[in-house]
């Protein structure tokens, strides 16, 4: 036993000894190094890109009949189904937070039409498309996330009848204008959202100068497309904000500060809003739409909740505009004729939201809920025909919508949004046939805003 005590002793020694002369040798040997992380995928907006999408389209014609000296009345309709675009074209990252380009792209309607008295009737009938190549102009808030204006030439294609019989097809010289939220989900596939409006710079003139129209659209856009990478050089890539890091590289996936979806909300925005109103006359039948295209503004309330890539809210909103609706008949009144006869100047919603965190900072959400439009008869018009009760009327209806908020700050968000407000009801006017009117209003509107988040 003693013995084999003796030995487990001098065993132990000897191992303490070898380790102690193992980490003595050791220590003068260089550190051995873990092998290099992969680079980081710089952000770089620069590249080519072609992509496609769905758009809401809101259509006008300001309408003119030149022997009368009246421009009397605007025409048009918001489109009862989706359009499609195609779009392409080059950016380059100037700077970090800066990208410049130049795009092309198509707009193809299913039902852009314009009808004052019926197809038979009216001389311009509908648009099939509009064509633009604009200059392209962002901001980049975040790497992966930039707020872009848009402007330069389109065309708009026009169609129907000239004369009484006769066919035409033109297509007019316009300019369009825009601005959106596009952001890149990978580093070549990118999302957007924009707004645009496109209004001929030369009116359509049939009939020998008798009728005259000058069309214009408003339109709300939802785009996926690809991004080709740039050649190697080419662009200044995102890099990451904050104090100089040199070849620190920004990626998607890093945000400096977590923006706090989670929370209460308050803001306001700017609105391009699209109105028509149905106008149905028991001894006519229905004409128009008539149409009026507003710029307006407004406020919003409400609270989110996140969970993991998802967020829900609710939202209060109050919309306000003076869209005037005119007809080109007139009143018929045996003193005078009056032609304003309709205007719409708030729209109030209630709706709950649902959304897609297509980044960490950048939300993808649908919207809808209940909605008010506020529409007030023109009482001069309608007592000329008929004594009538002609005071402001709220009408219950819906609103849904699509939408694309990002923060800036980690407590300060940009919007943009894209709402159609409908009612089922409609205003009854004179209500003894053959003096009975009914009015029924519609509202696509297209907003930019800013919300604080706390």
């Amino acid at each position: 036993m003693k013995r084999i005590q003796r030995v487990l002793s001098v065993a132990a020694g000897t191992v303490a000894a070898a380790a102690i002369v193992h980490s003595a040798w050791a220590a003068d040997l260089p550190l051995e190094r873990l092998p290099a992380a992969p680079p980081i995928a710089a952000i770089n907006w620069t590249g080519f890109y072609i992509g496609g999408g769905l758009a809401a389209a809101f259509n006008n014609a300001d309408y003119e009949r030149r022997l009368t000296g009246l421009a009397d009345t605007s025409i048009g309709s918001i489109d009862s189904q989706p359009a499609f675009l195609a779009y392409g074209g080059f950016n380059y990252q100037v700077a970090p937070w800066a990208v410049i380009g130049i795009e092309g792209g198509s707009t193809w309607f299913s039902a852009a039409t314009f009808r004052e008295l019926g197809p038979s009737l009216d001389f311009l009938q509908q648009s099939r498309y509009v064509t633009a190549v604009t200059g392209r102009a962002g901001i980049v808030i975040r790497p992966d996330t930039m707020v872009y204006g848009k402007v330069g030439p389109a065309w708009i294609e026009t169609e129907g009848f000239q004369g009484f019989g006769g066919t035409f097809r033109q297509t007019l010289p316009a300019v369009q204008g825009g601005i959106g939220i596009e952001s890149l989900i990978t580093p070549n596939l990118a999302l957007r959202v924009e707004a645009t409006y496109t209004s001929a710079t030369r009116p359509l003139s049939l009939n020998e100068g008798f009728d005259v129209y000058r069309p214009s659209f408003l339109m709300f856009d939802l785009g996926l497309s690809y991004k080709f990478d740039a050649p190697a050089g080419w662009g200044v890539p995102g890099v990451a904000p904050g104090p100089a890091q040199p070849g620190l590289i920004y990626k998607a996936a890093q945000v400096p500060v977590a923006p706090r979806w989670t929370g209460f909300e308050v803001g306001g925005f700017v609105s391009a809003n699209g109105n028509q109103v149905a106008f149905e006359d028991s001894l006519l039948g229905e004409t128009g739409p008539y149409t009026s295209f507003n710029v307006g503004g407004g406020w919003l309330v409400g609270a989110n909740y996140q969970f993991h890539r998802f967020v829900i809210g609710i939202e209060a909103s109050a919309n306000y505009e003076a869209a005037k609706f005119q007809t080109a008949a007139g009143s018929g009144g045996l003193a005078m004729n009056f032609y304003q006869f309709a205007k719409i100047d708030t729209i109030l919603a209630f709706t709950a939201r649902a959304g897609w965190l297509i980044t960490l900072d950048t939300l993808l959400y649908a919207k809808g809920g209940a909605a008010e439009i506020s529409l007030t008869p023109n009482s001069a018009y309608f007592n000329s025909i008929a004594p009538n009760a002609t005071g402001s009327s709220s009408l219950s209806g819906y609103q849904a919508g699509l939408g694309a908020e990002t923060f800036v700050t980690p407590n300060v968000s940009l919007r943009a949004e894209g709402l159609y407000t409908y009612v089922p009801e409609t205003i009854v006017l004179n209500g003894v046939v053959p003096n009975e009117f009914k009015l029924k209003p519609y509202v696509l509107s297209a907003t930019v805003g800013a919300a604080l988040h706390f």
